[in-house]
Order: structure tokens, then sequence, then C-alpha cells
């Protein structure tokens, strides 16, 4: 039996799935620096959505790698970052006080972030990568090695 079907077949019998290949779901945003986010905004556009929780230690660990891809693409308006939170903006703000994290925050997610987990639990971090057409092409959740070469791949890939 070939790998990639033991691992569909693993991941059927215990009920997990998976969000790539598939559009992403409806919002409407406001993150806590008053910046309205749209799914129809995103059109035209890549995107990295970082689901993350403030007492998650991988969640942490992986902050700077994504500041450093936020760093390269700063000038470059078709690339989005967005964090998405189940908690409240006093907590997130709390944490990123002492570990800054250059996306934009979206707190109270978890309507959303419940849309988005591959499994009967949810798993952090999950990391998204949505392209132009608004489609996920590559989803990952308690992700244990360096995130910024392969996002920074599928990057360069999508952008024209």
């Amino acid at each position: 039996m070939n790998k990639l079907l033991l691992i569909t077949l693993i991941m059927s019998v215990l009920g997990c799935k998976t969000n790539t290949g598939k559009e992403i779901p409806s919002f409407n945003f406001v993150t806590i620096e008053g910046k309205t986010i749209t799914k129809d905004s995103l059109q035209g556009e890549v995107t990295i959505l970082c689901v993350w929780a403030t007492w998650c230690g991988d969640c942490v660990r992986e902050i700077p790698e994504l500041n450093d891809l936020v760093a390269k693409y700063k000038d470059n308006d078709k690339v989005n970052f967005i964090a998405l939170s189940d908690e409240n903006e006093e907590t997130v703000r709390k944490s990123l006080a002492r570990f800054p994290f250059h996306f934009d925050h979206v707190v109270n997610a978890s309507e959303y972030t419940n849309l988005l987990k591959t499994g009967p639990t949810k798993h952090f971090p999950q990391v998204l990568f949505v392209d132009k057409d608004l489609t996920i092409i590559f989803d990952v959740t308690e992700n244990k090695e360096k995130i910024f070469g392969v996002l920074d791949n599928y990057i360069q890939q999508n952008l024209d």
C-alpha cells in the first residue's frame, strides 16, 4: 500500500480531514489594529493564515520565522498575513507585548477557526497558505519544522 493511501486511510479512520484544495470559508473580520478584512478583499492576493494561541509553546516558537516572512514581503501589497486567535483582545495584546507578532490579528475567532480545524479537536499552531483564487493549497498543524522556507516558496510560486 503506498504511503499516501495509508495516510488518507488513517486520517479517515481518526476523523481527520484536510483543508487543502478547498476554498476558504467566508468571513468579515475587524482586526485589533482596526483593519477590516473580508474574504472578497483577499481575491487576487496570497494570504498566510495562522491559527494560534498565546499559551501554545509551538505557536510562540514559530513567531520569529513568521515575522521574518512579514519583513521580507512588507513592501508587497499582494501578500497578507492574518493571525486568528480564539482568545480575547486583552489576552492577545498582553502576549503581543511579550512576543511581538507582526500579523494582522483577529481575536474571538473560535467560530471561524472551528471551520478550519482538521480533526475532532483543534491543534495549534495551524498555518494555511491561501492562493489568489482563495483556495487553500497548504495546511499544516502542530508543525515541528522550520516554516519560513515552505511558506516563502508558496508565496514566490503564487505571485505574478
